[in-house]
């Protein structure tokens, strides 16, 4: 039978296990909040994006990689102009984010069993 060929059963977890998505986008949203009187929160949201792709092939996928392109984002935004103090609530965003409880989605266990 086919079914006992089959080996290995591969998840992509993300928002289809357990919640994630709408926490990057929250810790985006206080990144643009911050960053207010450096930009407009489009421009932010769009510049974090291009960061994001860039260092994708080095740091990979996750929530330091976000933290790090968030951090390098706000330099780059203020031209180097942000305070220490805000690039600390940054890394406390970046804290809350990882410290975040993943939510499962309804029906997990009973797919994975």
């Amino acid at each position: 039978m086919f079914k006992e060929k089959i080996k290995i059963i591969g998840f992509d977890a993300d928002d289809t296990l357990w919640i994630n998505e709408p926490y990057y986008k929250e810790t985006e949203d206080k990144l643009c909040r911050l960053l207010k009187n450096y930009s407009s929160p489009e421009n932010t949201s769009k510049e974090l994006f291009k960061i994001e792709i860039k260092n994708l092939k080095l740091y990979g996928y996750g929530a330091k990689a976000f933290i790090l392109s968030l951090i390098e984002a706000a330099l780059q935004i203020s031209h180097n102009k942000i305070k220490g103090s805000e690039i600390e609530k940054i890394i406390g965003f970046g804290k809350d984010q990882i410290n975040r409880k993943n939510e499962l989605l309804p029906g997990v266990e009973k797919v994975l069993s």
